[in-house]
């Protein structure tokens, strides 16, 4: 516990200079422009796809420890499906937000210090959330069970898990961000062949090369080069070549919209409603961008047919974003709230341009 302790007072000393910042910059601007840039269907070059927010699976940490892994089992129908090892050791807090440079007000941050700590399980593999979805939507019975150092700590079905995780969605929490390893007969990740079809290394006559001869195989004699040359530098009718598995490439998704929800402290200010006196809260808005791996393998190697992209999430970030919502809630011994400084959602009529304001 005592790691996660440090992170959480880390997160409360980024928020000290919240505030003198936040009367230098227009009411909610950081957020608008950090909105703004957000896809709502960032895509890789394969088959990656982010979740929506309502199909995230997340999980609270209260009463546990982090210097040991979790391992989660998903049963199907009693029997394992998969097993995941989560390292809680590396976990890190959000990312500042990227855009506006922001950091979270104190008095937020004090209020999620006091909440609780949640991961996101399989937050690697998007892929085996929706197979897990999608049993569920078949009614099969899904069990999920928590070991850490090998005793049971909870045990709950999927549905149960999906509600838990809806609830702690919606409230005041430290996400913290966590990589795992996933196995089981549920994981059917197409992987690279093994043992790839191989050619034959070399033929007397370059003019044996036909269509279905790869054309990197030797073939001949070329006194330029003191040795045998290939098929395609022969110039013979060859099939062309690929290799087994190679990764063009990693590179970031967009950043997109996971969840949101109000917390406090609440705010008493002059509004248009209800009297001319509400509630502000804060609304948090959560968003995450995924390291994209895309592979590009050839099952049928060195032949290029049935040639694919494959993506795979190598790791992820994830960021907030917060201002003050009016709650139309009554209260009473109002003050105004800061046109400039007070991180308004929404433009206040009421606002104030001048001290006092709060």
């Amino acid at each position: 516990m005592r790691r996660i302790s440090l992170w959480l007072m880390t997160l409360a000393l980024l928020a000290l200079p919240a505030l003198a910042q936040a009367a230098q910059s227009p009411p909610a601007c950081g957020a608008a422009a950090f909105l703004s840039t957000l896809s709502k269907t960032p895509q890789g070059n394969g088959n990656y796809q982010p979740l929506s927010p309502e199909q995230h699976l997340f999980y609270g940490l209260t009463g546990l420890g982090q210097d040991s892994p979790l391992e989660v089992r998903y049963l199907v129908s009693g029997k394992p499906f998969l097993t995941e090892i989560v390292s809680l050791a590396g976990a890190r807090l959000p990312k500042v937000n990227p855009q506006s440079g922001d950091k979270p007000p104190l008095d937020l941050a004090t209020t999620l210090l006091q909440g609780e700590r949640r991961i996101e399980l399989l937050a690697l593999r998007p892929d085996l959330v929706r197979d897990l979805h999608k049993l569920a939507q078949q009614d099969a019975a899904i069990r999920i069970e928590v070991r850490q150092q090998g005793r049971l700590v909870d045990s709950l079905s999927f549905q149960d898990l999906k509600q838990r995780g809806a609830e702690l969605a919606k409230s005041p929490a430290v996400p913290l961000i966590v990589h795992s390893s996933v196995s089981g007969p549920g994981d059917h990740r197409r992987v690279e062949r093994k043992h790839p079809l191989i050619a034959k290394d070399y033929l007397e006559n370059c003019n044996d090369c036909t269509e279905s001869t790869p054309c990197d195989t030797e073939c001949g004699y070329d006194p330029g080069k003191g040795g045998p040359e290939t098929c395609g530098e022969y110039g013979a009718p060859c099939l062309s070549t690929c290799q087994c598995s190679y990764t063009p490439w990693d590179h970031w998704s967009d950043w997109y919209y996971t969840g949101s929800y109000e917390a406090g402290p609440s705010y008493c200010y002059v509004s248009n409603s209800f009297g001319g006196a509400t509630w502000f809260d804060y609304l948090v808005s959560e968003y995450r961008r995924d390291l994209i791996r895309t592979t590009y393998t050839c099952p049928n190697c060195p032949s290029c047919s049935g040639c694919y992209n494959q993506d795979e999430v190598i790791s992820y970030e994830t960021t907030t974003s917060a201002c003050k919502t009016d709650t139309h809630t009554p209260c009473y011994s109002p003050t105004y709230a800061c046109c400039n400084g007070s991180l308004l959602c929404t433009y206040n009529n009421y606002c104030s341009w001048y001290q006092p304001c709060g």
